[in-house]
C-alpha cells in the first residue's frame, strides 16, 4: 500500500508498458519509490539512465529491498518521451500529466536533471534527494537505500576540537541546543558573517543557556581550517572528519555557505536558515527561531513565495493591523498545517504583510490592488492567484472558508499577470 501522501501527489495510477498500474500495487514493506526526473534531450540523463537500469535489475534479483522507479519526464515531445521510456524497465507518469509533473518538481525541490528522489513508500518520507549521487558512488547498491544516519549519531561518532586543538567531549553538549555552522575561510560571505555570529554568540547563550555552536568546515587545507577556526570561540569537527562533514552537509541538504543550522536538544532541525533568521532578528528576540504558523512577510521569504503557494493578508503595516492579521490567520494556519502537512503535495504558507518594499514588490508582480485588508493566495510558480471576494469582511471565519475552498479546488484561479497571460494567449 502506498502512503496517502504519495497517492495524492503522484496519483492512484501510473503508466506501465502494458497499461495503467495502480500505485498501491508497487508500494509496501521494503519498497522504495524512486522518482526519476529526466529527459531524452538531456545528455547527462542518457549517461545516468543505464547506470540506474543496472542497479534496478540488480536489486530486483539480489535483495529483499525493492526499488520501484517512476519516470517524471521533462520531455516536451511525446515521441521523444515514448522512445526514451521504451528502454526503461519501470513506470512513468503519463506524458500528458504536465501539471502533476511540475508540482512534483516543486514539491521535491528539483532544480536540475537527472535527479533521483528516493522515498519510503510506506511512510511517504523522503530518504534522499541525492539518489543520482548515491547510485554513482555505490553502483551495486551495497548500502541501498542509503538512509541517512541521524545527525546526532554522526556527531557522536566524530571527533570535536576547540580552537586550541584540544578534544571536546560530545557528551558534554549532547543534550544542548546546537548551531551547526557550515563555513570556510576562502568564502567572502562567510568571512563577513562570521564576526557577526561571534559577536552574537554570548547573547545566544544568554537567550538559550544550553546552546553550543559547532564549526563544520569547507576549507581546502588544514592550515586554512586552523586559521579560520581560531577566529571562533566554539568547537569544530576535527580536520580529519571529512566524511562526517560531507555526510552532515548531505543529510541537512546544505547547498551553499555560510549556512547556520539550529538543532533542538534531540537533534531535530529547528531551522536550516539560521543566517537569514539572524539577519531579520539580530536582537535574537525570536531565537532559536522555531517555525511560525504565521510569519510577517520579509525579504528572506521571497524564495518560499516562488517555491510554494502562499496566503498573504496585506495590511497597512501599523503594529495594530499586523497583530490583527496574525490573530485572523493563526487559527486557520494551525488547523491547515495540522491537517495537511503530512498529506503530500505543496503546503500552503501563511503570511501577514505590511506597507514595505517587499510587500509592494509582491503586489506589483501579482498585479494586486493597493487596498487593505486584502487576502490573496499566490502561486507564483504556476502563475496563478486566488482572491478573497470584494465586500467580504476579513475574519477568521471568512479566511477559513476561503482556504477550505482552495484546498478543495473550488476556487477559480486568476492569472498572476493578466496582461502577460493575454499576450501569451494572443500569440
Amino acid at each position: 500500500m502506498a502512503h496517502p501522501s504519495l497517492l495524492k501527489s503522484i496519483g492512484e495510477t501510473v503508466q506501465g508498458h502494458e497499461g495503467p498500474v495502480q500505485l498501491n500495487e508497487v508500494c509496501g514493506p521494503d519498497k522504495v519509490l524512486g522518482l526519476y526526473f529526466s529527459a531524452h534531450w538531456c545528455p547527462p540523463c542518457r549517461v545516468f539512465t543505464p547506470q540506474l537500469v543496472a542497479l534496478y535489475k540488480h536489486l530486483k534479483e539480489n535483495t529483499k529491498h525493492q526499488l520501484e522507479v517512476i519516470l517524471v519526464s521533462s520531455d516536451t515531445d511525446e515521441t521523444a518521451f515514448t522512445d526514451y521510456f521504451r528502454d526503461m524497465p519501470w513506470l512513468a507518469l503519463p506524458f500528458a500529466d504536465t501539471k502533476r509533473k511540475v508540482r512534483l518538481s516543486r514539491q521535491y525541490r528539483v532544480t536540475g536533471i537527472p535527479c533521483l528522489v528516493l522515498i519510503d513508500s510506506r511512510s511517504g518520507q523522503v530518504i534522499t534527494r541525492a539518489g543520482r549521487e548515491k547510485v554513482t558512488g555505490d553502483p551495486e547498491g551495497h548500502h541501498f537505500p542509503w538512509r541517512p544516519r541521524p545527525v546526532g549519531d554522526i556527531l557522536a561518532a566524530s571527533r570535536l576540537v576547540d580552537p586550541q586543538g584540544q578534544e571536546v567531549v560530545y557528551d558534554a553538549i549532547k543534550s544542548a541546543y546546537k548551531g551547526l555552522y557550515f563555513s570556510a575561510h576562502w568564502c567572502p560571505p562567510c568571512k563577513a558573517f562570521t564576526p557577526q555570529l561571534v559577536a552574537a554568540y554570548e547573547k545566544m547563550k544568554k537567550k538559550e543557556e544550553n546552546f553550543h555552536m559547532i564549526f563544520i568546515s569547507s576549507d581546502r587545507s588544514e592550515e586554512s581550517w586552523r586559521t579560520y577556526h581560531n577566529t571562533m570561540p566554539w568547537p569544530s569537527l576535527a580536520w580529519e572528519e571529512k566524511e562526517a562533514r560531507n555526510e552532515l552537509a548531505s543529510s541537512l541538504e546544505v547547498n551553499g555557505i555560510p549556512t547556520l543550522v539550529v538543532l533542538d536538544p534531540d537533534n531535530s532541525v529547528i531551522t536550516t536558515d539560521g543566517r537569514s533568521q539572524f539577519s531579520d532578528d539580530s536582537t535574537l528576540e525570536r531565537f532559536p527561531w522555531r517555525p511560525q504558523s504565521v510569519e510577517v512577510l520579509g525579504e528572506r521569504h521571497t524564495g518560499k513565495l516562488h517555491e510554494s503557494p502562499c496566503l498573504v493578508l496585506f495590511t497597512d503595516g501599523d503594529a495594530t493591523e499586523l497583530q490583527f492579521g496574525r490573530d485572523v490567520l493563526l487559527p486557520v494556519a494551525e488547523e491547515y498545517l495540522l491537517e495537511h502537512s503530512h498529506q503530500g503535495g505543496l503546503t500552503l504558507h501563511f503570511f501577514v504583510a505590511g506597507e514595505d518594499e517587499v510587500a509592494d514588490s509582491v503586489r506589483d508582480y501579482a498585479c494586486l490592488e493597493d487596498v487593505v485588508p486584502l487576502v490573496a493566495i499566490l502561486d507564483l510558480a504556476e502563475g496563478s492567484k486566488f482572491l478573497l471576494e470584494d465586500g467580504v469582511e476579513v475574519s477568521t471565519a471568512t479566511v477559513h472558508n476561503f482556504v477550505t475552498r482552495y484546498t478543495n479546488d473550488k476556487l477559480k484561479p486568476l492569472p498572476i499577470r493578466p496582461g502577460a497571460a493575454e499576450a501569451t494567449g494572443a500569440s
